[in-house]
C-alpha cells in the first residue's frame, strides 16, 4: 500500500518545524561552544570537547531508551491507548533507574584511569560528564513519549528552552571560572532545569487516560538490538575524539575539537529528520503502509540542507574556524571538511538503520556493528596526523554506507519479487538467534 497524500503533507509539515526547532537548538548550542573555545583556548578546550564527546557518546548510547519508548508510544496512540503510554512511560523510568545505579558506581571508579589516558588537567571534568549523563536518562524517556504521540511542537520547546538556558548560565560561569569543567556544568544546570518542563509537558500527554497494563515483552525484544544500534552509531560519531585527545598534543586536541563542534552541524540537521523518521514510518508500517518512499523523501531533505555547510566548509573552512574561535584555532581549517564529510556519511548510515528498525527488520546491524570495528582498527593503526586520522574515519564510513545500501537493495529487490509472484512482502517476525528481526509489537 503507497502512502497517503495526507501522510506526504505530514512528512513534510513535521520535517520544516522540527528543522526550526534544532535549527535554533544548534544556533544556541553552536553559540556556547564556540564563546567557550574563544574564552578558554585550546589546550584546555580540548578538555572540554573531549568531555562533551563522551557525553554525546553516551547520550546516543542511552538512545535505546528514547527510541523504545517513541517506537511503542506511537503504536499505542495509533490504537488510541494512552493509558498505556503512561504506563510505558513509569516502567520505562523506574527499570533505567535501577540499571544506572551500578554504572554510574563503574563510570565514577574509571575517572581516574580516564584522566590519565586522556590527559585531562583534572578529573572534574569528567565527574561533571557523570552528573550530565545522569540527568540525560529521564529526559531520554520524555522526549521519547513526545516523539512518539508527534507532539513536535512541544518537543521543539524542550530542546530550544535547555540551550538557551545552557548559555545564558554558561557564559555567566565562563567569566567567573574559567575552566572545562564550569564550562560543562552549565549542561547540568540547563538539564535540571528542563527536567521540570518536561514533568509538565508529560501531564498534558496522557491527561484523563487512567494508567492500562501493557506487555513487556515486546518491549524488551526490541531494546536488545536498538540498543547494539545506538551504541554503534555513538561510536560512529564520537569515538574519533578521546582517540586523538589520547594520541595527540593538547594544543593539536584542541584544534581537532574545534572542528569537531563545527562538524556537529550535520549531526544538529540530521537531529529533525532521526526525530521524525522513527515514529513516522513506525506509524506507517503498523497501518500496512510502504515506507519507501516516505524514507526516500526524508534522505533527500538531509541532504539538501547538509549541502548548505558542506559547500562553506569547502569554500571557507580557515575564514570560519579563524573567524569563529579566534586565531589560535588557524589549523583547523584543513580538518574541516574531511571532519564533516565523516559525519555526513554516518548521518546516512544512521538513517538507514532506523528505517530498518521501524519496520522491526535489523539484520542490518551484521553490517553496521563491523563497521565500527573496522573504523576502530583504522584510527588504531594509521593516525600519524590528525589528518589521517579523520580520513581513516571517513574511509571505514563510507565501506560502511556502500554495504548498507546493497543490503537495502536486496531486501527491496527481494520484496520486489515476492510482491510479483503473489506472495507476502511484509516483514518476518523475530527468531531469537536466528536474525536481527524484532517482534513486531503489534502482534
Amino acid at each position: 500500500m503507497s502512502y497517503t497524500r495526507g501522510e506526504v503533507n505530514s512528512v513534510a509539515k513535521h520535517s520544516v518545524a522540527l528543522v526550526v526547532g534544532t535549527g535554533l537548538t544548534a544556533a544556541l548550542s553552536l553559540a556556547y561552544s564556540v564563546c567557550a573555545g574563544r574564552t578558554l583556548g585550546p589546550s584546555a578546550y580540548a578538555d572540554f570537547t573531549a568531555a562533551l564527546s563522551l557525553v554525546f557518546f553516551c547520550n546516543i548510547a542511552m538512545g535505546p531508551i528514547n527510541e523504545t519508548v517513541t517506537r511503542f508510544t506511537a503504536v499505542y496512540q495509533s490504537r488510541g491507548e494512552l493509558g498505556k503510554v503512561r504506563t510505558l512511560s513509569r516502567k520505562v523510568a523506574a527499570r533505567t533507574a535501577w540499571v544506572a545505579l551500578p554504572c554510574v558506581i563503574a563510570a565514577l571508579m574509571l575517572i581516574g584511569p580516564l584522566t590519565i589516558a586522556l590527559k585531562f588537567n583534572s578529573r572534574l571534568p569528567l565527574l561533571v560528564v557523570v552528573g550530565i549523563v545522569c540527568l540525560t536518562l529521564p529526559l531520554c524517556v520524555a522526549r521519547g513519549v513526545l516523539r512518539g504521540v508527534q507532539r513536535f511542537g512541544q518537543y521543539n520547546v524542550n530542546i530550544i528552552v535547555e540551550a538557551a538556558i545552557r548559555l545564558a548560565v554558561g557564559v555567566a560561569l565562563l567569566a567567573l571560572i574559567c575552566n572545562a569543567a564550569a564550562g560543562l556544568l552549565a549542561y547540568i544546570l540547563g538539564l535540571a532545569a528542563i527536567l521540570v518542563v518536561s514533568r509538565i509537558q508529560l501531564r498534558h500527554v496522557w491527561s484523563g487516560h487512567p494508567a492500562e497494563p501493557i506487555d513487556g515483552g515486546p518491549v524488551r525484544r526490541f531494546t536488545i538490538p536498538i540498543f547494539i544500534m545506538m551504541l554503534t552509531f555513538a561510536g560512529f560519531q564520537n569515538i574519533d575524539m578521546p582517540l586523538v585527545k589520547h594520541y595527540f598534543s593538547p594544543a593539536d586536541a584542541g584544534l581537532y575539537g574545534a572542528a569537531f563542534t563545527l562538524a556537529r552541524a550535520i549531526s544538529v540537521l540530521l537531529t529533525p529528520f532521526s526525530t521524525l523518521l522513527l515514529p513516522l514510518l513506525t506509524t506507517m508500517h503498523e497501518r500496512g503502509h510502504r515506507v519507501a518512499g516516505a524514507f526516500a523523501r526524508l534522505c533527500v531533505y538531509f541532504l539538501a540542507l547538509a549541502a548548505g555547510p558542506v559547500i562553506a566548509f569547502w569554500l571557507w573552512p580557515d575564514r570560519i574556524t579563524v573567524g569563529l574561535f579566534g586565531p589560535e584555532f588557524a589549523g583547523a581549517g584543513a580538518l574541516l571538511l574531511a571532519v564533516t564529510a565523516a559525519r555526513l556519511v554516518g548521518s546516512l548510515c544512521h538513517l538507514i538503520a532506523l528505517a530498518g528498525a521501524s519496520t522491526n527488520n535489523f539484520r542490518f546491524l551484521y553490517v553496521y556493528v563491523p563497521g565500527l570495528a573496522l573504523q576502530l582498527l583504522a584510527v588504531t593503526f594509521w593516525h600519524g596526523t590528525t589528518l589521517r586520522v579523520v580520513v581513516a574515519v571517513l574511509a571505514a564510513q563510507c565501506v560502511t554506507l556502500i554495504a548498507l545500501v546493497l543490503l537495502w537493495a536486496g531486501r527491496a529487490h527481494s520484496r520486489q519479487r515476492k510482491h510479483d509472484a503473489g506472495g507476502n512482502d511484509t516483514e518476518q517476525p523475530f527468531t531469537p538467534g536466528d536474525s536481527f528481526t524484532a517482534e513486531n509489537a503489534a502482534t
